[in-house]
């Protein structure tokens, strides 16, 4: 048990905030290291599907060493929450990865 709880503690901790802002990143945006894809694209991907967030609200795009986690910040946003209930995206081939 003490061991699971401590990778999950390792994983939060490499989680970062990619992209905050009221209005969808720019193509100008870099990826972060190791990613093929950037947070403009990863954006647009999760956008093409329209069931997996509210076109409504302003999202915001975490990311760890592999995925990008693309959430509604309508009520809070947070690493933790963004693994949590985020929609994965593959940093690599732009993949949705499913729950």
């Amino acid at each position: 048990m003490l061991v699971v709880l401590g990778t999950i503690g390792c994983q939060s901790a490499k989680i970062r905030l990619v992209w905050d802002q009221p209005t969808p990143p720019t193509a100008e945006v870099k990826a972060p290291g190791g990613f093929a894809v950037s947070p403009y694209e990863a954006y647009e991907i999760v956008r093409k599907k329209p069931w997996a967030l509210s076109l409504k609200h302003i999202w915001h795009i975490y990311a760890d060493d592999r995925n990008y986690y693309v959430m509604d910040s309508f009520l809070s946003s947070s690493p933790r929450k963004a693994i949590k209930t985020g929609v994965i995206v593959d940093g690599q081939t732009g993949t949705i990865i499913e729950r």
